[in-house]
């Protein structure tokens, strides 16, 4: 049996040669795809913020074999925080790898060095295994893709809109490939948070680099890359998920948080109609 069906079938707790063989195939997978890639217009899943919860994500694999012809994008932050985080990211990697074309991983925040060593992954890995094996998840973290795209119709990314930004382009040309957020545009991208209210960017609490965009900031996003409606995570909500923008940016998060949130994922049907699922 194949690494991947061993996780996907349950074995969660595999062993470092076998973690060495995922991320690798992870990354192999991810390292010649663009900044922005490429999804469909409808029935579309959209998974927020995991960190490190097992039962959410065994969740979103059920919702996996049940719409079975549904795209499922995964907002990013899989570790961090939570109580099994490795087996969280391993169980994203192996559902990715299992159909590359209806499963997309995205980079959040939380996937960097720099955080990842401050809020709790590190720690994990390095004391089940060894700072070997967080390099090779390491590995993947930098080959991830940033945002998902679908032309004239939506736009999917972990954080939010980015300062400076007038054309695809702009996102594509940004250099991902290092263990922790170098490029500003991208920073923005993985930490942004929307506030409804008329400004483009202000200060952000979350660090110097990072900013809070407002209406006018997104309309002119949206016009410029020519979509109609946006997904992102990052932010706890006790519903799990909270509309901005007259219902054109949909923010959603899929770990329970301790208590904090009702874990939620948002699918994308047809007619452009949002619905949130618990999980």
């Amino acid at each position: 049996m194949s690494i991947v069906q061993t996780i996907l079938k349950g074995n969660h707790d595999i062993t470092p040669e076998d973690i060495e063989q995922i991320t690798g195939m992870v990354t192999d997978l991810y390292r010649n795809q663009p900044n922005v890639v490429d999804l469909p217009n409808r029935n579309v899943i959209f998974v927020g913020d995991l960190h490190g919860e097992l039962d959410s994500i065994l969740s979103v694999q059920n919702l996996y074999l049940k719409y079975q012809n549904h795209y499922f994008v995964f907002l990013g932050d899989y570790v961090d925080r939570g109580p099994a985080q490795t087996r969280t990211f391993n169980l994203a990697m192996a559902l990715a790898l299992s159909d590359p074309r209806r499963v997309h991983l995205l980079r959040g925040n939380h996937e960097s060095d720099e955080v990842a060593r401050r809020y709790g992954f590190y720690n994990e890995v390095t004391r089940k295994f060894s700072i070997e094996v967080y390099n090779n998840y390491l590995k993947v973290f930098q080959v991830l893709p940033m945002a998902a795209i679908s032309p004239n119709t939506l736009f999917a990314c972990h954080g939010g809109v980015p300062e400076g930004v007038e054309s695809i382009d702009d996102l594509q040309k940004c250099n991902r490939f290092y263990p922790d957020y170098e490029d500003d545009v991208l920073l923005q991208l993985a930490w942004n948070d929307p506030k409804d209210a008329d400004f483009r960017f202000a200060a952000n609490s979350r660090g110097a680099r990072v900013k809070a965009f407002g209406r006018i900031a997104f309309n002119e996003f949206v016009k410029n890359l020519d979509i109609q409606i946006m997904f992102r995570a990052h932010e706890v909500f006790p519903e799990g998920f909270k509309r901005f923008f007259d219902e054109r940016l949909f923010s959603v998060f899929s770990a329970s948080y301790h208590g904090a949130a009702m874990p939620k994922v948002l699918r994308l049907g047809g007619d452009l109609n949002v619905e949130p699922i618990g999980l």
